[in-house]
């Protein structure tokens, strides 16, 4: 067992699951229930993930059968990706919200890489060999996005019942479009998944049709009065204030529209020119990916207030220019 799993109230308890990443570990809670326990998240399926999670279930002395739901904050890989097997073997009832069901069939949907996704890197400028490149860094992903039917679709403002008190449902999109966040208002504790992080800011990706850094923005403002004493965070340990952190996130997102700018200011660009501006280290192609996308989702922000505009070159690639 990598770690011991940690006791945060009577009845929760965060298990720390290990990743193959640069962020090498992810946060599942476990909850307990009237009659059982719910789990919060899932893992990313590899063997070693799941051998530690019931190494742990078992030093908490809880056994896998009494799982009785589990519920996915979002449907990122390390989030959702031992959700299937976990299913098959507890028969516990799957809670999600309808845009992450969605979103999960999508990505579940071509065991390729998506047509969009290909040709969103293109218009970014990226250099065909390095999207290759990119694409054959997420192979091993791929398997992780399994389609879901979820057993309760979750809505914004629902309450579910737990042993620990009532956990309040706040619909939080930004990192994800359907991204959740739970709040038990009894002991002030407030499960943010990944959308308040103890010492990282969350990857704000573009998405076709959507303005995810202004949707993350305004779930921030969302969560911000919650009167939460411990936050539980889907990735580092559980810390307090997350309203200075909010107000911290803020001002890096604004800073880095301002850099954009700035860059621009100086003569036209693609987004992936962009990153090499705003990362000063070489990224490997697998976060060179997260990175003009979290890029092109800045650039949708600016856009659509207006403040800069892109021009379409002869090979299909965008020029972003004040």
């Amino acid at each position: 067992m990598l770690s011991s799993p940690l006791e945060v109230r009577p009845g929760l308890w965060q298990i720390t699951l290990p990743l193959p990443f640069e962020l090498s570990s992810v946060n599942v809670y476990l909850v307990r229930l009237h009659d059982g326990w719910m789990l919060m998240d899932t893992g990313l399926a590899t063997s070693h993930s799941y051998a530690e999670l019931t190494a742990q279930l078992a030093h908490i002395g809880v056994p896998l059968q009494s799982i009785r739901q589990i519920l996915l904050t979002h449907t990122h890989p390390d989030h959702v990706g031992q959700a299937k097997r976990l299913l098959a073997e507890t028969g516990a009832q799957l809670f999600m919200s309808a845009d992450e069901r969605d979103q999960l069939h999508r990505a579940a949907a071509s065991s390729d890489q998506p047509e969009w996704l290909d040709n969103t890197l293109h218009r970014a400028g990226v250099p065909p060999v390095l999207i290759e490149t990119i694409e054959n860094s997420f192979v091993k992903m791929r398997p992780q996005f399994q389609p879901l039917v979820p057993d309760r679709i979750l809505n914004d403002s629902e309450v579910m019942e737990t042993a620990i008190g009532p956990l309040e449902l706040h619909l939080t999109p930004g990192h994800s479009p359907g991204h959740m966040c739970l709040y038990n208002r009894d002991q002030r504790i407030l499960f943010s998944g990944d959308h308040i992080l103890q010492s990282i800011t969350p990857n704000i990706g573009w998405l076709p049709g959507r303005d995810a850094l202004a949707e993350f923005f305004a779930s921030l403002e969302r969560v911000r009065p919650i009167e939460a004493e411990t936050i539980l965070p889907g990735h580092g340990k559980p810390f307090s204030g997350h309203a200075d952190w909010i107000t911290a996130t803020r001002g890096h997102h604004d800073d880095r529209c301002r850099k954009i700018v700035d860059s621009l200011d100086a003569g036209p660009r693609t987004a992936h020119q962009l990153v090499s501006d705003l990362w000063a280290r070489p990224l490997a192609p697998f976060h060179h990916r997260f990175a003009v996308f979290e890029v092109l989702a800045h650039l949708e922000f600016l856009l659509r207030l207006d403040a800069i505009s892109s021009v379409p070159q002869a090979d299909g690639s965008l020029l972003w220019k004040v």
